[in-house]
């Protein structure tokens, strides 16, 4: 089957006779795995005669009757396995899709029979996926024959299918809304408007945030079918979807595929220009929603996007709106003036909004309000418009940063604008970078130098030959605040950048920058192991070579240091700080991404050294080493070496499996603890499970005295008893 699947088609198709006859008489063997694999193949073969119908490349007709006769006995027979029920209704549906023409593939007899294994509760989720397949197929695949019930086909299908939305069944509903966004793409002309308001009534229902991707695949389907037949569901849509969509809309969970959805659905309605559903009557519902209770920044945010995107679909309306918005700012509330700017920062992304003359001025007016809401609101306004059109406002942002007062507002204007303008920024990286790199270079506000190295981290993955050398420059400076920010700049650049390597920019000056390891200042160090553990995440063929360099600066960032714990005196009491704990914890889960994406460059001696280290620091540390160590025993190279050091691992665990909490101690402690204890306990069973454990004298009384033994037994059981179940089920 994979050999089959994997060259392109003509690789195979010269040994077809070959094969064919030996598969076809494997379909009927006695033993139902070997069935079900020879279906899957035939599945194969039938891709492989005719890969792109209705083009013929290859001579298949010989081949089709056999194939067709073996499929249509297991699909017929009802005393068989599901997985050959399954294989088989798969393999005809492919049939179906691509030799829907040949002579032999009986449409009239094979439709109502995939029909009725729809209607079955064990095989239908396979075949409502392969009406999808034969709904998008490009052959006349027949789909309104008649039935004797007076239906098409395609009516009962699209019946049934409305039908398994109101199941509770998630696979079903969620297979059953992507056939049928399918089926009303290709086949809407087919369909009654009885059919398709059903499929509305019944789609609607699944609009809300109690399951997000569902209601996702819903207003895909939506969108379609408002698409497909507008004009003939307009009443239909109005009064059943339309409000399910605006509840929607209000919802604080409302974010990813589910928003971008619902926002399609807004522009597709605006385009169809419908009475009632319009480019006015849908906006001024949007804008009116604000009004009937108070929203969260993020349901704002939303409503603006929808406003947005019904903009795009009518230009000419949308600079009305526009020019509306700008006359209502002088005199809005501080509610609405936050919803108006918003709605122009959303439409400038989409659309050039540069005719406007009073449009800059009047966002920038924002950022002197004195709500906190309104000044966030002007700042995102301003880096979206100028997004929308970089050649005509990037000069202006710069002028504005020269006079503004408002330095982190202006910032966050750049980081929009930086967020949202993709590759079409390099070339405005030469004008931006002065400026960026001056807010970099201030260390009297800590919120300004962090916004300005996430902006010159967008800017380095959009041209990285411009921004690294000016980043490295900037390496030695006597201010920690910058040195942090250049770090920081690295970590978020290395998030922006897509998949394959690193830009040769920064590859070749990444170990100068990881070389902050070693600065005096410690949120310097802490800023370069969070981008040490990024670039790990992202982007680890980077930096495979120089961890032998990198791994002992990394390993130095786990030891407890003295000198950065001290006393708070509180009063009646005195409180410990450790300043270096979040240092600590940032070094361990570099050590765990580490261990995750280059174990093959690992030196686990020392590796599992500084991990013992870890499992005698704080709670959070602990359960990090506890997973490390769990991942280590079932990772061949270090399960010996593992083993070498389970003599150090015991003491450490025993403490923290037999630690007491004081009688006062609130539930969080409680929890915390609980949590604490039974990550250890995974851990000695991980340890437990190693082949040459038993061989360790002091392991194996620890686990028959402590574990096994006393009154943590009954707790150590359920541990291993849920780790057997999870290795079942694996």
């Amino acid at each position: 089957q994979l050999c089959l699947a994997s060259p392109p088609p003509a690789t195979f198709q010269p040994y077809v006779a070959t094969l064919l006859p030996s598969v076809v008489s494997l379909a009927d063997d006695r033993y139902y795995k070997t069935i079900a694999e020879a279906l899957r193949v035939c599945t194969e073969i039938v891709r492989l005669i005719r890969p792109s119908p209705p083009e013929v490349t290859f001579s298949y007709d010989a081949h089709v009757p056999p194939l067709y006769a073996v499929v249509e006995r297991r699909l017929q027979a009802q005393d068989q396995d599901q997985e050959v029920k399954e294989c088989a209704i798969t393999c005809m549906g492919v049939m179906v899709s691509q030799l829907a023409d040949h002579p032999s593939v009986m449409l009239p007899t094979i439709l109502p029979l995939l029909l009725e294994r729809m209607r079955n509760e064990i095989t239908r989720v396979t075949t409502v996926k392969m009406f999808g397949m034969i709904g998008a197929a490009k052959l006349d695949v027949q789909l309104t024959t008649p039935l004797p019930t007076g239906q098409s086909v395609l009516q009962a299908v699209v019946g049934e299918l409305c039908g398994f939305l109101r199941k509770s069944n998630r696979p079903l509903r969620q297979a059953s809304l992507t056939t049928l966004d399918t089926i009303v793409g290709a086949h809407a002309a087919s369909l009654s408007d009885s059919d398709v308001a059903t499929c509305i009534s019944e789609l609607s229902a699944l609009v809300g945030d109690d399951d997000l991707h569902v209601a996702h695949l819903a207003l895909v389907l939506g969108r379609t079918i408002t698409a497909s037949k507008a004009q003939q569901m307009a009443g239909n849509i109005k009064s059943t979807l339309l409000p399910k969509a605006l509840a929607l809309l209000q919802s604080s969970l409302l974010q990813g595929v589910a928003l971008r959805s619902l926002l399609a659905v807004f522009a597709e309605l605006t385009a169809h220009d419908l009475p009632s559903l319009d480019f006015d009557a849908l906006t001024s519902q949007l804008l009116g929603l604000p009004k009937q209770a108070t929203f969260s920044r993020h349901t704002l945010a939303a409503v603006s996007q929808a406003v947005a995107a019904c903009c795009t679909r009518a230009p000419a309306k949308s600079m009305q709106m526009v020019a509306d918005f700008i006359k209502r700012l002088s005199s809005a509330s501080a509610g609405d003036a936050v919803l108006y700017l918003l709605c122009l920062g959303e439409i400038g992304k989409q659309i050039d909004l540069s005719s406007q003359t009073s449009l800059l001025p009047t966002v920038t007016k924002g950022f002197t309000a004195e709500s906190e809401e309104t000044r966030s609101a002007a700042s995102f306004a301003l880096g979206s418009i100028a997004a929308g059109k970089l050649d005509f406002f990037v000069p202006h942002l710069l002028r504005e940063v020269e006079s503004s007062s408002h330095d982190y507002l202006m910032l966050h204007a750049f980081k929009e604008m930086l967020g949202a303008s993709g590759e079409g920024l390099a070339s405005f990286a030469p004008q931006l970078l002065p400026k960026l790199l001056a807010f970099a270079e201030r260390d009297d506000e800590e919120g300004v130098s962090n916004v300005a190295a996430e902006c010159l981290g967008r800017l380095t993955a959009v041209s990285p030959d411009a921004v690294t050398p000016q980043l490295k420059v900037l390496l030695p400076s006597p201010s920690a605040a910058t040195r942090a920010t250049v770090i920081s700049c690295i970590r978020f650049a290395v998030t922006e950048l897509g998949a394959g390597p690193l830009p040769v920019s920064l590859q070749s000056h990444l170990l100068e920058f990881l070389a902050t390891l070693e600065d005096p200042d410690l949120k310097v160090r802490r800023g370069a192991v969070l981008t040490l553990n990024c670039l790990a995440h992202n982007k680890p063929t980077g930096i495979k070579d120089q961890l032998p360099t990198l791994l002992p600066l990394l390993y130095s960032e786990t030891v407890k240091k003295p000198e950065l714990v001290h006393q708070v005196d509180l009063g009646p009491f005195k409180h410990t700080v450790d300043d270096g704990l979040e240092i600590r914890k940032a070094a361990f889960e570099t050590m765990e991404t580490l261990l995750a994406k280059c174990a093959d460059r690992l030196d686990f001696s020392s590796f599992i050294t500084h991990l013992v280290d870890g499992l005698k620091d704080d709670g959070d540390i602990k359960l990090l080493c506890h997973r490390m160590l769990i991942d280590l025993t079932v990772c061949p190279p270090a399960a010996p070496v593992v083993t070498a050091m389970i003599d150090a691992m015991v003491e450490p665990l025993r403490i923290t499996i037999t630690a007491t909490l004081k009688e006062n101690a609130v539930k969080q402690q409680v929890e915390r603890h609980g949590e604490l204890v039974r990550s250890a306990m995974r851990a000695c069973r991980s340890l437990e499970k190693l082949p040459d454990a038993d061989a360790v004298t002091k392991f194996t009384d620890f686990v028959r005295t402590t574990l096994r033994g006393g009154k943590l037994a009954e707790k150590y059981a359920a541990v291993c008893a849920e780790d057997e179940t999870k290795t079942a089920d694996e």
